[in-house]
């Protein structure tokens, strides 16, 4: 992924309530949920890769 793509795939998952924050740790990019759960970032990118996200944000617009 690009920088770019990374901090698209950021931001929508913060939209989606997916993560609440982000940190680097030991140099390698963690991702947080709201209840506190941190998780390496490839690990989160391959459940929920840029155009899941992209995806999930569209229907979710359009059911609201």
């Amino acid at each position: 992924m690009t920088h770019s793509e990374i901090t698209q795939s950021l931001h929508l998952a913060k939209a989606l309530n997916l993560i609440v924050s982000s940190r680097h740790i030991n140099g390698v990019l963690h991702v947080y949920s709201a209840s506190g759960y941190a998780r390496p970032w490839d690990s989160f990118a391959a459940e929920y890769p840029l155009e899941r996200l992209q995806a999930m944000v569209e229907r979710a617009r359009r059911a609201a």
